[in-house]
């Protein structure tokens, strides 16, 4: 990277980010709220196609009696399964096992079945809060159920829009959807900052909590997060622990540099994986579009993440291609001498936490000491994309699970199982706790009585 961007780029960054000007954007919102005189509101966005809202209007009854705010709904149009909608389908079965939720079908709705569920949620917003709540719980069960004669009932009771109405504001709900900074589905949106599902209610709890707005005075938990903070293993029987710990389980770790979750969640996993006796694979994987950051957004929220984790994370980072060719090479370099865990905590502290520029040569050499290269040498391994192969390899094998995001972990043992993004090293210690299900029970010694 260029000297004057390297000097500018942070100087900009902070100026752009710094905590004033993101607490003027907030005070924005709550300027305009005031001067047209509305309540404080939360806008759900639902998509009867998603698993994840099936998921989220299951939790929203009990949230929304405890928060003081107005759930705006909006229903999205009808969209064909992509290539994600397996693992979506068995990401949220685990979600609903770990919460008690219902999600039992893996089959998608229908799109006449939906378009018949949004004339009737569209026509009935204006129901009261938990009735219409209820209803939409019922829906979705009608829907993701396939109890089409159900459904049915419940248009008669209710009512519905007609056609050409509910196409109208399907598409209207779709271009503002488009056009916002929303990921996905299963979103809510307040004042400015994006949450997403079940597993992001605490936060918006939070946020909520803070301007006052918690009406019982207690915190919101949907469930305890194992993986926060202070590590609480699930599993602690000793026989248990034994059991797993001789399967020899092995987890495969896919991250990149260019992604924040990866540094986030490298400590803690690595750490399961120590308490487990499980192998730990790291493969780093390389994208064509490394400069695409969906997460630039949610960086507040990110730091609030890391700092459960005892982890600093700093905003103003500074990653180019170059450095990410150079983070790649030492990866390899260190492969080869076993330390590659060391190292790979050390780019992406340096990169994350340091906002260091790892395409500078001051920078890059101390971080290689451990390796005991001479600086010919690294120059050689940086200059050199000998490192292509063994990455182009594990983005392939990434690509083949047909994960959504980095980080994604991949457990292999008796069964093979996938998982990705955050909040979701739970799900392993789930399946552990699934194949220690198949441990050998020890007989109790009988008793001689003679």
């Amino acid at each position: 990277m260029p000297l004057g961007d390297r000097i500018l780029q942070p100087l900009l960054l902070r100026t752009l980010t710094h905590p004033q000007w993101h607490q003027l954007f907030q005070k924005r919102h709550d300027w305009w709220r005031r001067l047209r005189n509305k309540p404080h509101q939360v806008v759900v966005w639902l998509s009867l196609t998603d698993p994840y809202s099936y998921l989220l209007v299951q939790t929203l009854p009990q949230f929304a009696t405890q928060f003081d705010v107005q759930f705006i709904f909006k229903i999205l149009p009808y969209q064909e399964p992509n290539q994600y909608f397996s693992y979506y389908l068995r990401d949220a079965w685990h979600l609903a096992q770990l919460h008690q939720l219902q999600f039992h079908h893996f089959h998608a709705p229908s799109q006449e079945q939906c378009f018949i569920a949004s004339q009737l949620l569209l026509a009935n917003r204006h129901l009261p809060i938990d009735e219409f709540l209820t209803l939409a719980k019922q829906v979705f069960l009608c829907l993701w159920e396939h109890q089409h004669q159900k459904l049915a009932t419940l248009t008669l009771r209710f009512g519905q829009l007609s056609n050409s109405t509910t196409r109208k504001k399907l598409h209207q709900a779709e271009v503002l959807f488009n056009a916002s900074a929303a990921q996905r589905p299963a979103a809510m949106y307040y004042q400015g900052l994006w949450f997403y599902g079940i597993e992001e209610l605490n936060y918006l709890a939070q946020h909520l909590s803070q301007k006052a707005l918690n009406m019982t005075q207690g915190g919101f938990v949907l469930d305890d997060e194992q993986h926060q903070g202070e590590q609480h293993y699930l599993i602690n029987d000793p026989q248990q622990l034994a059991y797993i710990r001789a399967q020899k389980h092995e987890l495969h770790y896919f991250f990149s540099f260019d992604n924040p979750l990866s540094y986030i969640y490298l400590v803690a996993v690595a750490q399961l994986c120590e308490y487990y006796q499980i192998k730990l694979n790291l493969k780093p994987v390389l994208f064509e579009d490394m400069m695409s950051r969906p997460w630039q957004n949610r960086f507040e929220h990110l730091q609030g993440l890391a700092m459960m984790y005892h982890l600093q994370l700093n905003r103003h980072y500074i990653l180019s291609a170059e450095g990410t060719a150079h983070c790649l090479a030492l990866f390899v370099a260190a492969k080869q001498q076993d330390k590659a865990l060391e190292m790979s905590l050390s780019l992406l502290e340096a990169i994350w936490k340091n906002s260091q520029d790892l395409s500078y040569w001051p920078h890059i050499k101390p971080l290689s000491q451990t390796l005991h290269l001479t600086d010919s040498t690294l120059k050689t391994y940086l200059k050199q994309a000998t490192w292509q192969a063994q990455i182009d390899d594990n983005t392939a094998i990434w690509q083949e699970l047909d994960l959504p995001c980095v980080p994604s972990f991949y457990l292999q043992g008796e069964r093979h199982i996938s998982f990705c993004g955050a909040y979701r090293l739970w799900a392993i210690e789930n399946a552990l706790i699934d194949s220690a299900k198949e441990m050998p029970k020890l007989e109790s010694p009988s008793t001689n009585l003679s």
